[in-house]
């Protein structure tokens, strides 16, 4: 018969090399911040809805023109998301995403109201 390789223990290796760096894309979308001039939107749709980031994405891509890497920061609690998009597109954004729908579910969508809107 084959002789097996010799197993190593890899979780000793792991706590060798300390805490891990947060993973690209899931920590630091929220950290991320665009170089330009932004405006927060609160869209009436979160977790509970099934929202995901690139539901957004494609919603405000798809519907408003706006390109995916142009769109900033999105934090999707359970019953609301905050996206930031280029403030000189939020308007267009507001504008195309009323009346369209995210995961089967009406869009509401306005600034939002720490942004002074």
């Amino acid at each position: 018969p084959r002789d097996e390789p010799a197993r190593r223990d890899l979780r000793d290796e792991d706590a060798a090399r300390g805490p891990r760096a947060p993973r690209f894309g899931v920590h630091a979308r929220e950290e991320r911040r665009p170089q330009w001039n932004t405006t927060r939107l609160f869209i009436g749709l979160g977790r509970i809805a099934g929202v995901r980031p690139g539901d957004l994405v494609g919603a405000i891509a798809n519907e408003a023109g706006v390109p995916g890497h142009a769109i900033g920061g999105i934090q999707i609690a359970d019953r609301f998301s905050l996206v930031e998009v280029p403030a000189e597109a939020a308007e267009q954004v507001l504008q195309a995403l009323r009346g369209t729908t995210i995961r089967g579910r009406r869009v509401f969508a306005r600034r939002d109201r720490d942004e002074g809107g």
